[in-house]
């Protein structure tokens, strides 16, 4: 088995919170190596919470893993020549500070290009810089609420805002697909690049499916809740199972392409072939009209069933079915953790933990995952093994607080 892809391609990372650490932390699973720059005594703004100041964060760590993190105070004359030394030998830049905050540190794109002509340099923002709102400041739910993904979410009266960070992990991962493009291009023909992502610009993509309804009808598509927004049809929706909690549901869509048996199979299953010979149920436009009559007898149906079992007898016999599973459902199923999709890392203060891992599976990218770093773990490596600093420098660095 190969290393991983990028093994010898060394990223520079200015990122905190989500979308850019979700960026960074790709590219460390892919086999680059990640220098995490965090404020010295503090970290990151994401590493520790409100209510544990003094311990790093869940979610720090889950965003975090396979990199080194070194501690440098970005606005001081020392650290600044000391990261500037690092551009020098990185290949790529990753930041998602707020607008305009990395070129007032004097580290933007073409800073850095005056260092190292080659470099790959990626900004995550809210919005695009040539857009009317460059300079807003935007999280994950400003970004998918201006990019047409609420609109097009939740119920006919009430919008209702992705339950994931759909903007933030996916502007960040979008963003890594982009630099192994870079990657390549360098490879190919000689250039560094920049790169901007923009998480508003990444929803429209994601919502580009709402295109056709528009064109079709002159109207934005509408908002069917747990139905099929592109066109009126039925069965599509999620149905409650027992033991009724507050996520014991399961959701069942029938094709509405001409020929599908989905439909006839389901009212096998649920033994209701009588609703075959139904007109009101003959179409799946005509039973999208009278899903108030359907609806209740799928329903009643799956309440006679476990989400897990109704999902399982449903898809075994062709019927598209998803039980609702939440984290906890995910994590304490065995079925993932041994295939690779929830991973067991043990962190020196939160104990072990059964966290996300790397979705692609790749025959030559094995990833050996490696809890997230602890706070300037990696200074004497980096700073000493990169740079050649020596003692007395890193002990100048430490005691002016550089470092």
């Amino acid at each position: 088995m190969g290393k991983g892809p990028f093994t010898g391609i060394k990223v520079l990372d200015f990122t905190q919170f989500e979308a850019g650490t979700a960026c960074t932390e790709t590219l460390a699973w892919l086999g680059a190596e990640v220098w995490k720059v965090e404020r010295p005594t503090t970290g990151e703004l994401g590493r520790h919470s409100v209510a544990n100041p003094d311990k790093d964060s869940v979610g720090f760590v889950i965003m975090n893993m396979n990199k080194k993190s070194i501690t440098c105070n970005l606005k001081s004359a020392e650290g600044m020549a000391v990261i500037k030394r690092l551009v020098e030998k990185a290949d790529v830049v990753v930041e998602n500070m707020g607008p305009g905050s990395i070129e007032r540190l004097g580290l933007g794109y073409e800073d850095c290009k005056k260092i190292n002509d080659k470099i790959i340099f990626a900004s995550i923002k809210g919005f695009a810089l040539d857009s009317p709102y460059a300079n807003y400041p935007a999280f994950d739910p400003i970004a998918t609420h201006t990019g047409g993904l609420v609109a097009a979410t939740g119920l006919p009266e009430q919008p209702i805002k992705a339950g994931v960070s759909v903007a933030d992990s996916g502007s960040g991962i979008i963003c890594a697909m982009s630099i192994a493009a870079a990657l390549y291009q360098r490879e190919t023909q000689g250039v560094g690049q920049r790169i901007d992502v923009a998480m508003q610009d990444f929803i429209i993509g994601l919502s580009r499916a709402g295109w056709e309804p528009f064109y079709d009808t002159g109207k934005p598509p509408r908002r069917v809740g747990n139905g099929m927004p592109l066109e009126d049809v039925g069965p599509s929706n999620t149905y409650p199972c027992k033991p009724f909690g507050p996520n014991d549901y399961v959701h069942i869509y029938c094709s509405r392409h001409p020929g599908s048996k989905q439909f006839e199979n389901l009212c096998r299953i649920i033994g209701r072939e009588d609703l075959l010979s139904d007109e009101r149920f003959s179409t799946p436009r005509s039973r999208f009209e009278y899903r108030h009559i359907l609806d209740p007898i799928i329903a009643e149906w799956t309440s006679r069933h476990e989400k897990k079992e109704a999902m399982d007898i449903l898809a075994q016999n062709d019927i598209p079915a998803g039980a609702l599973l939440d984290t906890a459902d995910i994590t304490n199923d065995p079925q993932y953790l041994e295939r690779g999709m929830i991973v067991e890392v043990e962190h020196k203060e939160l104990g072990k933990l059964k966290i996300p891992g790397f979705a692609p599976r790749m025959s030559e990218n094995h990833v050996e995952y490696k809890v997230s770093p602890a706070l300037g773990e990696n200074n004497d490596e980096i700073y000493r093994g990169i740079l050649g600093l020596t003692d007395e420098e890193m002990e100048k660095l430490k005691n002016a607080k550089v470092i």
